[in-house]
């Protein structure tokens, strides 16, 4: 203040104090707790000796309580060899311009932000913190670490703890929950294709009972800190890169963070079970096309602990058997296909008209399930429901993978009509690819009578020829079609010489009454061929 004097006393005070202060300590001091950091933090190595409001500090390591009117004065206060650190107080938001936040951080002095009107009260207040800190008496009105992250985490919630956190730490920090799975709120430096690939190692550093073991995927080693809640239960883990000196690394921080993430992970728990009892209902609107945007399917998802990635494809299980299938034996089946390890994928399974519905994300974005190892995941699932229900016969459709996952809903469909091609001879192992059966799957909306009155149409007449003669001409008729009119191919596979295909194929045009050749001809009999052969009609 103008003059050296402080508002709210009688007489200038001069504010000492014996000892350094961290501001690591300072903010969690109420109500500096609710102070926002701005830029310009180091941890521990951000000390204060001494407060000033409004004015020019005289004496290092001083603290400055800035009531924002002039950003060009924040600016001589940064740049000041006295100032260890600015706090700026002001009713409104705190915008700044960029050039401030950079020459915090390149000065290395932290920059703060508190909503408040009375400089003066918050300037008594630090007073009185330099006052017991010198005094050893500061842990009488000092919330230990513990208390500060809880009360932060209540006022605005676990994303801002962490945020806090990682400054406090020097670096940041990936939360896993006890599955050994990533939150997707705080991957911290790994990405989800780096977590893919992360191996846990036996326990390499021990302080008193608790213990950090060692995480590593092909680049980096980190260290894991597991999260007990009091009870005891293994709550999750956290992950941070490894320090070249272990011996500097205190476990006391990490351990005042546990119960407000033990408190987070319940209260996610509590809320996800009371989710999950709808989960049905949600993959029902997914499949049959309910939900309108795919902001809306992430965040309903999110809810329900399930991540859906681009290329997402819908497999359908019918399970055929003369026993009736009981709730257990589908609760079995789906299980089957979610623990299953042969594929990388999210796998978020449901019954649905007799059927099990699979939607399977493949596990790392704009990744694809290569058709192998679907067939491999596939046909062990099939032995182990053997081995288990002897008598129940499966048929799998697997629809399309489609990049919109707003699209399941199509694959699903497209599953369906795959399963359907079953009954028409399609498919190998009970394994049928909607996109391996081509324009039959068109011919399927047909009516039967339909389909059957075209096919008599064009090969009504070489059937009952073959009947009557003894003959196989519309096998001869299959053949050619299947090498694409190639003479010496359909030769070759009929075990006949061309010139006796050629006296066939000019038989077949007698009966028929059709060239060959043409196009449309040929067309009309490829689909009579299909629908008489591949669909057994």
């Amino acid at each position: 203040m103008k003059n050296g004097k402080k508002p709210g006393f009688g007489h200038p005070i001069e504010v000492k104090a014996m000892n350094l202060l961290t501001y690591e300590t300072l903010i969690t001091c109420s109500p500096l707790f609710q102070m926002d950091i701005l830029a310009g933090w180091k941890g521990r190595k951000n000390q204060c000796q001494h407060v000033v409001l409004d004015e020019m500090p005289r004496e290092e390591n001083s603290f400055v309580l800035f009531q924002i009117s002039d950003t060009s004065l924040l600016e001589k206060y940064l740049m000041d060899n006295h100032s260890s650190g600015i706090l700026i107080l002001s009713e409104q938001a705190c915008d700044l311009p960029s050039s401030i936040t950079r020459m915090a951080n390149d000065l290395k002095k932290p920059l703060f932000y508190l909503k408040n009107s009375s400089g003066e009260d918050l300037y008594k207040r630090i007073h009185e913190i330099f006052y017991l800190h010198d005094h050893k008496l500061l842990p009488m009105i000092r919330n230990d670490l513990t208390t500060y992250w809880l009360q932060l985490f209540y006022q605005k919630g676990l994303e801002h703890v962490m945020e806090r956190f990682n400054l406090f730490l020097g670096q940041e920090v990936s939360l896993f929950n006890n599955k050994k799975k990533v939150v997707p709120l705080f991957p911290g430096k790994c990405t989800v294709k780096d977590l893919k690939r992360l191996k846990w190692k036996d326990a390499e550093l021990e302080q008193g009972k608790r213990i950090l073991s060692i995480v590593h995927n092909e680049n980096a080693e980190f260290y894991s800190f597991e999260m007990i809640a009091p009870d005891g239960t293994n709550m999750g883990y956290l992950l941070f890169e490894k320090i070249s000196h272990p011996e500097d690394l205190t476990l006391q921080m990490l351990e005042t963070i546990v119960p407000t993430i033990v408190s987070w992970l319940k209260q996610s728990e509590m809320t996800k079970s009371i989710h999950l009892k709808y989960k049905d209902q949600f993959l029902f609107d997914i499949l049959h096309n309910n939900i309108d945007t795919e902001r809306e399917l992430i965040e309903l998802g999110q809810l329900r602990d399930m991540e859906f990635t681009p290329n997402t494809f819908v497999c359908s299980m019918n399970l055929n058997s003369h026993r009736t299938i009981t709730k257990e034996i589908v609760m079995d089946i789906q299980q089957f296909l979610i623990e299953n390890p042969l594929l990388e994928a999210n796998i978020f399974t449901t019954y649905l008209n007799h059927r099990i519905v699979a939607i399977v994300c493949p596990s790392t974005r704009n990744a694809s399930v290569a058709k192998n190892d679907l067939k491999l995941w596939i046909s062990s699932v099939q032995a182990q429901i053997q081995g288990k229900y002897s008598d129940i016969k499966t048929i799998v459709g697997v629809g399309r993978s489609h990049n919109s996952i707003l699209d399941i809903y199509k694959s699903f469909q497209e599953s369906k009509i795959a399963q359907q091609m079953e009954m028409y001879g399609l498919g190998t192992d009970g394994l049928i690819h909607y996109e391996d059966i081509g324009f039959v799957r068109l011919l399927t909306y047909i009516h039967y009578d339909l389909l059957r009155d075209f096919s008599l149409q064009y090969l009504g007449e070489l059937e009952k020829h073959d009947r009557e003669n003894g003959t196989e001409l519309v096998h001869t008729l299959s053949a050619y079609c299947a090498q694409n009119g190639d003479i010496a191919r359909s030769a070759e596979s009929l075990f006949i010489h061309q010139n006796t295909l050629r006296q066939r194929l000019r038989k077949i045009e007698s009966i028929l009454d059709m060239e060959l050749h043409q196009y449309t001809n040929l067309v009309n009999l490829i689909l009579s061929l299909k629908i008489s052969q591949d669909m057994n009609i």
